[in-house]
This record gives structure tokens, C-alpha cells and sequence, in this order.
């Protein structure tokens, strides 16, 4: 170390190396303790903001620190930091403790002879404070201390005061603004400092409703009419003027007078012409507000002056300006109303063609709301009007093909292409695209597309076109060769239940998604298992029941699916669609709870009933008489239903499977765990419309809303023909199925060379097999589907009478697809399903049997056929048999109401079929007492005494009641002899 003297008159300095870094050291400690103080001060607020504390230990450990380091000298910023901590307290604070602590900080801290920091930390926490304080506690503290702020000779006090009178203003009322407040803000505005003046002019703007509406007219309107010359104002006040003019207006403009408006505007207009970029972005964001103001004064306001300001913000130089006038296009949109597509489509095109992705990204967040007032009712109209914009999007869709979040931009909006383009226009441009998301997008893109291409088919005018559209969905999706493509089916299939009618539904829907229950990929069938309750909801009872067994033997097949997600998902749905009602058709409607309860329009008892049950079927009937025209041409109609069906040529598209390819397989490949399908094929016919057309369903007059016939042939139809339509009976035999047949749950057969389907054994059939000479329609279905020689087929002599080629008594086999009941126990015997029921299952009402019609029954027993019901869905009636459901149905419609209070707990617990809790007799047995009741009285088991209660009030009589008390303590008494009983009817 050495000493260096030379030049240097002050005290000697030793001479290190390090001596030239201390001083840059010390500044680097302070700036990284400055960083942790604000940290902490950041931290402290956002205990307080998020109330992670009460406001006791807020009081305590918090407020102290914060006072204590508001007191020290520090940083501009460290100070602001707690500043803003303190602001987030003083909310959460008690009032004495408001007054103790932070009023008296800031009282110490406004003593004139302190300095500009001091002051200015005094004039933020008194205008904090004021909006907990009322007028008195603030007039008696502090409010003459904070006027004379405003008058203080620095410029920075001036300015902090200005912007704490509108807090005080609010507390102080209309009577102390007008005379005390207003004079000094007026005295502001021609303040020397610029700054000062800004910050009057945006806070007189902020209590402007709170002035007496003829101050407001006689004194502010004068001073705005001077400040409405922009020539005449700094660039700082431009812009002042420019960020509160919505507000402004919104507040004056009761007050115009004479040219008053035109004077506003222009000020506007001019502001947004300006060459500071600022100024014009200022201009932008206040835009939609200042139309609405302009407005409500003029319906011609938008026309007459902004116009023109709207097509040069739209293209302005400076993308920010462009991105917020795309951000805001909807609002304008909203106020300009039905003159939107004449007015406002030339700046809509040039803002989706623009250059800059973020300008094409924001206009495409507002694009759905933008389109809602693009809609024009005239379909000839929209076509010349709306050409440009369809080139537009199709523009912005092509420079969009590596964007994927653009892509789901557009698709959100493809639901409100078929209201604003023409059906030609959406079928040419844009469905093209949908399917191209729907295949080759990313994956949140195609349940948004699938929404889009739902709406596309459902509101196109077009017969040809919608049978395009849904033959390829079918093809490409549904029986597409990727599982994803099937698993983008499923959420089209939700779009599609949230769109179209029941009716619509059950006719093209229904089948398909019960088909994907099979699918081999568990993927697929994990998704679909969340549409069957909404699937539930299409079904309507008494004519639906079929359905309701298939989709019930769907739901019990899921749940025991091997794949333990599948199964698990599926017993987790299950519990929804066990609560999801049923409709009842009849002139009682209503619906069906999982108690046994009835509802109808009114107030009613259980799940879904009440007002809900009215609401659906209005909904229902809404969407079924908007879908009167929705039809296909006959050939159309036939080739859909045939690919439902996969009947017929392969005409599998692009990734589409022909039928062989998927319906070909064996049951092993095509079912999940080996399972083989049991269930039954059939068309559901519709009467032909006039000039050759047919409706997808059938027509108004036949439709199943108030249809009086049931699908077992047990009412008439029109035309003589049967709910199930016409199948085509096996080669070789004049066996077919008329409407007197109904298929309950059934094997896959068909005759030995065979290339067909049919129905006809009576282990299939609830009724005898009737011919049918006025079928209209005859369904071929390919021979590759059924299998020949299956354990599941079931051989029985033909009936006698029958027009068999092979003559009386020769054996024949019927043909039957659809999904029913499978088992995993035994698949080389999977006998129709009910044959050997739960007991009280079988014979509703008297009947025999459920599923059996006039020959015996041999079948052979499994696990899941002797149990005789679902495990899915087995509430209420839901599952009796359904001869049973018809029978009480009617027996309600005919005689009782939901009203009906004929039997009574009390009567059931003396009965024994209750059991009472604080009765020990009573409990014992009472369950056992209640199944020998229901099997007596021809129904299934009831759980619980309150659904034995609903089911006796809403469907049998005393005499009932008593025959059916009387039969089960017969079977009580002598158990063997009613076994035996049961076994020989059975």
C-alpha cells in the first residue's frame, strides 16, 4: 500500500485497487434493497387484496410496518409501493383505527413547511380515506385543509389535490359541489401547468352527474364549449380531452343547445385526424361511447358524422389504432343496429384482410358478436351484400392454416354463417373448411368446428346439399377409419341433441350412437357414455319403449366394459341418466321421474317434473315445427337410411368405411371384450310429401307428437303400417313383419344362404307373426352382417299359415343387429333378453310374459338374461315390461290424476308393506312383504315404500290393492305351491 500526495490538497487518501469500485457497490446494495422493500410492500398488499388475514392481524402486523416505512425517507417508488399497501388497508380497517393511525399520518405529514414529498403523501391517504368517513367526520378534519391544497405553490401539490376532490366530492353532495368544489376546479383549468389543468378537466369530467343539472347548463357548459377548439389546446390537453370525450358527451348531451352537437363532434372528428399517434388511439377506444351518445341524439348520427372517422381508424397507419377499432367493432356494430351489413362491411372486410396478425386476431375475438347484426332475413339479399365478406373470411382462413388459435377464432363463429350467408355461399366456401378442421386441425379446434358443421346442416335450405352433409358425417366420423374421427362424431352428436328435435334424432341419431358404444377403441366409447342421458331425454313413452330397452341394454353393457376407465366413467354417468326423467306422450304428458311419480305442466314431485316437464316439450315442439321443411328427397332419404343402417354399396368417402369394413368384422373385433350384439334391425317409415318428397321423420299429421298408436301394433296407423316400418324377411320365405310385430330384444339369425333380414321367431317377438301385404318399403340388408350358424341363432318351425317357400313346418331364422343385451359369461348363448325376468317382471298386469308370443320359450339361461332387467337405469316403470307400461298408462290417462291420494303410508305401514322405524315388528320383513305385493299386483319390485305409495295412487284401484294384499299372503303362507305356480306360467 502506498500514499500518492502529489496534486492533492484534502486529507490523504491510501491508494487500493478496490478503490475505485466502492462507490458503484454502495449503489448496487441500495437498488437491490429498493427491489426487496417494494417486493415486500407488493406482498403486504396482496395479503390485504386477497383477505388472507383478518382485519385484527392486518391491524397488528401489517399496518404498523407500513406507517413505519411511510415515515421514512425513501424512494419515489419505494414510497409508492406503500402507499398502494396502505390503500388496500384502509378498507379492510376499523374506522377508530382509520382515524388513530392513518388519519393523523397524514395530518403530520401536511404541514405547509414540509417538503413537496410530505405534502403530496398527505393529499393521497386524505383522499383514501374520505369514502369512509362521512361528510361531517371529513368537513370537521380535514376538507378545508384539502381545498387550500389546491392552492398550494407547488405545482405537484396542486396537481395530487386535484385528483383526491372527486372521492371528496362523492361523500360531500350535490349543494357543496356546486358552491365549493366547482369554483376551485374551474380556477384550475387555467392553471399555468399544464398538468394541473389536466388533471381539473378529468376530474370535473368524473363528477359531472353529480352537478345540479342547471349549474351543469349554466356554468360547465360555457367553460366545455371553450375547450372544444382543439387548435387552441396543448397536445397534453388533446389527449385529456380525447381519453374522457365518451364520457363527456354521455353526460352533456341533455344539455346541447342549437349547434351544440355539431360542435362536439367535429372536436372528436378533428382530435381523431390528428398526426399524434396517441391522440388517435385515444380517439379509438372512446369511439363506440361517443356514438352512443351521438346517437341517442340522432338516429343518423353514424352516417352524418362518424362514418368517415370509422373507415380512416380502420385503416390508420398505426396497427394499435387498427387493433382497437377491431376489439370495438361489435359495440359500433350494436348501436348502428340493422344498418350494419350496408354501413359497416367495407371496414369489417379491410380489418380481416389486414396485415397484422394482431389486428386479424382481435377482430376475430369480436367476429361472433360482429355477425349477430349481419343477419338478414331476405335470403335473396344477402348474396350481392355479403359477397365481398365471405371473400374475406375465406382470405383470412387461408393465411390462418399454421394458426391454430385463429382457427378456433373462425370456427366459434361458423353457428351464425348459415343467418348471414346463403346456403349456396356456406355448402361452396365454408363447409369445405369445417370438415377440414374436423379432420386435419388440432385438437381444441374440432369441438368447436363440430358445432359449426351441426348448424351448417341444420339450417341449409337445400335437400341435396343437407344429404351430403350428413352421408359424409356418417361415412367420415362415425364410421371413420381413425379413432379420432369417431371420437369427433361424438361431440358432433352433442351439437346435433342441443339443435334438432327428438324426433330428428331418434329417426338418424339414435342408432349411431349406440353403435359407438361398441367400438373397439375404448377412447371412443369412454365419450360417447356421456351422451346417453341427453339421449334418454329424446325418448317418449309409451311409443318409444323399444328404445328405451336398447338404450338401457346399452348403458348395462358400458358399465361392465373391460377397459376399467370405460366402466368407470360409464357407473359415474349412470347415476345421471338414473335421474333423468321420462317423457310420457298421451294427452297427459308429463314425465316420469325415477320415483314411479307423474308430472305435468304444473308443480310436481321428483326429478325434473314441474315447470321444467312444460319447457322441454315446448322446446321439443319448437324445434319440430321449424324442421317442417327440413325434408330429403326420396332417393336421398333411402341412401341415408341405408348407410344408418349399412345397407347397400360401399359409398365410404375420403378415411370413410364401407359397411364390410367395420360392420363385416366379426363380433370379437367390432364389440368390445369379445361381446356379441343382440338387438334388432328395423326402419322406421315415413309417409311420402307430396311431389315425391319425404320428410326424414314422418309428416305433421303422423308425426309421433300426439300419436295415438303404440309401436306394438296395439293402435292404428296411418297407411296400416306398423311404428317399426317394414324388414325384409329371409330368402326363400313370404315370412314378414308387420306392425303387429314388435321386437324386443333378440339374437342375430338369419336362414342358411339367406341374404337379408327378417323377424319372425316368436322368441323374438311379443305378438304372432302377422304378413303384412300394404309394406311399402322393403330394406335389403347384406348377408355379411348376420352370421349363419351362431350359438345366438334360434331355429323355430314357422307358424302355421305362413307363406314359406320351404312349406309348413320348416325351420327359419330371422336376422337382428341393433345393440341390446350381451353377456361376457357365456358368448356361444346369448338368448333374447327378458326371457327369464326378475320376478314381477314378467306378465304386467296378467300378462304371461314380457318378450314371449304364442309358441313356447326355450332359451337358455345367463347370467344377465336370469336377472331379467338392467342394471342401467332400473327406476320407476322405466323397466317394467312393456305391455305393463302401456297397460298403466292407460289406466292413468283413462281414470287417475297426479292428484289421486287414494292410499296412504299410514295405510301401507298397517299393511306390512312399510316398514316403520320405531315399530321393531314393523321393520322385520317389510321388504320381503312388499316384493311378494308387487309381484301379486303384475309390476316390478319397488325399492322403496314411497314409490309403492306414487305407483298404487296413480294406477290401481282399492279392488287392486286388495286382491293383490290377499295373493301375497297366500304366497306367504304357502311358499312352494306359488313357486310352483309362478314355474308353470312361466
Amino acid at each position: 500500500m502506498g500514499w500518492s500526495l502529489a496534486q492533492w490538497d484534502g486529507p490523504l487518501i491510501p491508494e487500493t485497487p478496490e478503490s475505485g469500485k466502492e462507490v458503484p457497490s454502495v449503489l448496487k446494495a441500495e437498488e437491490e434493497i429498493a427491489k426487496w422493500t417494494i417486493a415486500t410492500a407488493e406482498a403486504f398488499a396482496t395479503i390485504a387484496r386477497e383477505r388472507l388475514l383478518s382485519p385484527v392481524d392486518l391491524q397488528v402486523c401489517i399496518l404498523p410496518t407500513v406507517t413505519r416505512n411511510i415515515n421514512r425517507e425513501k424512494s419515489e417508488e419505494e414510497t409508492d409501493a406503500w402507499l398502494n399497501t396502505l390503500f388496500e388497508l384502509i378498507p379492510l380497517l376499523d374506522k377508530e383505527v382509520l382515524k388513530t393511525e392513518v388519519l393523523s399520518l397524514a395530518l403530520s405529514k401536511g404541514d405547509v413547511e414540509g417538503v413537496v414529498g410530505s405534502r403530496t403523501i398527505c393529499v393521497r391517504i386524505l383522499g383514501a380515506l374520505a369514502p369512509r368517513l362521512t361528510w361531517e367526520e371529513i368537513e370537521r378534519s380535514f376538507f378545508k385543509k384539502a381545498l387550500s391544497m389546491c392552492q398550494d405553490v407547488d405545482h405537484h401539490i396542486r396537481i395530487a389535490s386535484c385528483g383526491q376532490l372527486a372521492s371528496i366530492a362523492r361523500i360531500a353532495g350535490r349543494d357543496v359541489v356546486a358552491k365549493t368544489i366547482l369554483p376551485e376546479l374551474f380556477e384550475l383549468l387555467n392553471d399555468e401547468e399544464v398538468q394541473a389543468r389536466v388533471a381539473s378537466l378529468t376530474t370535473l369530467t368524473s363528477i359531472l352527474d353529480m352537478v345540479p343539472p342547471e349549474v351543469r347548463k349554466g356554468q360547465v357548459m360555457p367553460i366545455l364549449r371553450n375547450h372544444m377548439q382543439p387548435l387552441e389546446l396543448d397536445i397534453a390537453m388533446q389527449r385529456c380531452l380525447a381519453r374522457v370525450f365518451g364520457q363527456l358527451v354521455t353526460v352533456v348531451k341533455v344539455d346541447f343547445e342549437h349547434d351544440d352537437s355539431v360542435l362536439f363532434f367535429s372536436c372528436y372528428k378533428h382530435l381523431a385526424t390528428k398526426a399524434d399517434v396517441e391522440l388517435r388511439r385515444l380517439c379509438a377506444s372512446q369511439l363506440p361511447a361517443v356514438l352512443r351518445a351521438a346517437t341517442a341524439l340522432t338516429a343518423a348520427a353514424f352516417s352524418q358524422h362518424f362514418q368517415d372517422t370509422l373507415t380512416n381508424l380502420a385503416t390508420d397507419p398505426d396497427a394499435e389504432v387498427r387493433k382497437t377499432i377491431a376489439g370495438q367493432l361489435h359495440e359500433v356494430a350494436r348501436v348502428v343496429g340493422k344498418d350494419s351489413p350496408a354501413l359497416l362491411t367495407r371496414p369489417l372486410c379491410r380489418l380481416l384482410r389486414d396485415e397484422a396478425p394482431a389486428v386479424q386476431g382481435a377482430m376475430l375475438g369480436s367476429l361472433t358478436q360482429c355477425l349477430a347484426h349481419w343477419v338478414v332475413k331476405d335470403e335473396a339479399r344477402r348474396e350481392p351484400a355479403l359477397a365481398e365478406l365471405a371473400k374475406a373470411l375465406l382470405e383470412l382462413e387461408g393465411g390462418a392454416k399454421r394458426n391454430w388459435r385463429m382457427q378456433q377464432q373462425l370456427a366459434q363463429a361458423f353457428p351464425l354463417f348459415p343467418q348471414v350467408f346463403t346456403s349456396d355461399q356456406v355448402y361452396e366456401h365454408f363447409v369445405p373448411v369445417v370438415f377440414r378442421y374436423l379432420t386435419d386441425s388440432a385438437a381444441a379446434v374440432k369441438p368447436v368446428a363440430a358445432e359449426g358443421v351441426v348448424c351448417f346442416l341444420r339450417y341449409n335450405r337445400r335437400e341435396k346439399q343437407r344429404a351430403e352433409i350428413l352421408l359424409r358425417l356418417i361415412r367420415d366420423f362415425c364410421r371413420g377409419r381413425a379413432f379420432s374421427s369417431r371420437i369427433t362424431f361424438v361431440d358432433i352428436a352433442g351439437h346435433m341433441l342441443r339443435r334438432f328435435s327428438s324426433r330428428f334424432i331418434k329417426d338418424f341419431m339414435f342408432d349411431l350412437v349406440l353403435e359407438l358404444l361398441y367400438d373397439p377403441v375404448p377412447n371412443v366409447r369412454l365419450a360417447v357414455t356421456s351422451l346417453l342421458p341427453a339421449l334418454k331425454t329424446c325418448i317418449k313413452l309409451p311409443e318409444d319403449v323399444d328404445l328405451l330397452e336398447r338404450l338401457n341394454s346399452g348403458m348395462s353393457n358400458i358399465m361392465t366394459d373391460n377397459d376399467r376407465d370405460v366402466s368407470q366413467n360409464a357407473r359415474t354417468v349412470n347415476e345421471q341418466f338414473k335421474k333423468t326423467p321420462m317423457r310420457m306422450g298421451g294427452a297427459g304428458g308429463g314425465m316420469l321421474d325415477m320415483n314411479g311419480s307423474m308430472g305435468a305442466g304444473g308443480a310436481g314431485m321428483g326429478f325434473g317434473l314441474g315447470p321444467a316437464s312444460a319447457g322441454t316439450e315446448a322446446e321439443d315442439r319448437r324445434r319440430e315445427d321449424e324442421e317442417a321443411d327440413f325434408t330429403f328427397t326420396q332417393d336421398d332419404l333411402k341412401e341415408v337410411k341405408s348407410e344408418i343402417l349399412q345397407v347397400g354399396s360401399a359409398k365410404g368417402g375420403k378415411g370413410g368405411l364401407a359397411p364390410g369394413a367395420l360392420a363385416g368384422k366379426s363380433g370379437v373385433q367390432r364389440r368390445p371384450g369379445g361381446l356379441q350384439p343382440v338387438g334388432a334391425t328395423y326402419e322406421r317409415t315415413s309417409p311420402s310429401m307430396p311431389g315425391g318428397r319425404q320428410a326424414f321423420g314422418t309428416s305433421a299429421s303422423q308425426g309421433r307428437r300426439g300419436a295415438a298408436a303404440s309401436e306394438d301394433g296395439s293402435g292404428p296407423r296411418a297407411g296400416g303400417m306398423g311404428a317399426l316400418g317394414a324388414v325384409r324377411a329371409p330368402s326363400g320365405s313370404g315370412n314378414v313383419v308387420g306392425p303387429g310385430s314388435r321386437i324386443g330384444s333378440a339374437a342375430s339369425t338369419s336362414s342358411s344362404g339367406s341374404k337379408g333380414y327378417g323377424l319372425g321367431s316368436p322368441v323374438s317377438l311379443s305378438s304372432a307373426i302377422k304378413t303384412n301385404t300394404g309394406i311399402s318399403r322393403i330394406t335389403a340388408i347384406p348377408s355379411a352382417v348376420t352370421k349363419p350358424g351362431s350359438p345366438l341363432i334360434g331355429s323355430v318351425p314357422s307358424p302355421p299359415g305362413s307363406s314359406s317357400g320351404a312349406g309348413p313346418g320348416s325351420a327359419f331364422q330371422t336376422g337382428l343387429r341393433l345393440p341390446a343385451i350381451t353377456t361376457r359369461s357365456s358368448p356361444t348363448a346369448s338368448p333374447p333378453s327378458g326371457l327369464a325376468g326378475k320376478p314381477g317382471s314378467s306378465g304386467g298386469l296378467g300378462a304371461p310374459s314380457r318378450l314371449t308370443g304364442n309358441g313356447p320359450v326355450a332359451a337358455a339361461k345367463t347370467p344377465l338374461t336370469t336377472a331379467g332387467y338392467h342394471e342401467a337405469g332400473n327406476v320407476g316403470l322405466e323397466h317394467a315390461a312393456p305391455d305393463t307400461v302401456r297397460s298403466c298408462l292407460t289406466r292413468a290417462r283413462r281414470r287417475f290424476g297426479t292428484e289421486r291420494r287414494e292410499f296412504s303410508l299410514e295405510e301401507l305401514q298397517e299393511a306390512g308393506l312399510v316398514g316403520a322405524w320405531n315399530d321393531k315388528q314393523k321393520v322385520r320383513g317389510s321388504q320381503l312383504r312388499r316384493n311378494r305385493f308387487c309381484r301379486a299386483l303384475g309390476i316390478d319390485e319397488v325399492g322403496t315404500g314411497k314409490a309403492l305409495l306414487n305407483l298404487l295412487n296413480r294406477f290401481f284401484t282399492r279392488e287392486e290393492f286388495r286382491e293383490a294384499l290377499r295373493a301375497a299372503e297366500e304366497a306367504a303362507a304357502d311358499p312352494d305351491a306359488a313357486g310352483a305356480a309362478a314355474h308353470d306360467s312361466a
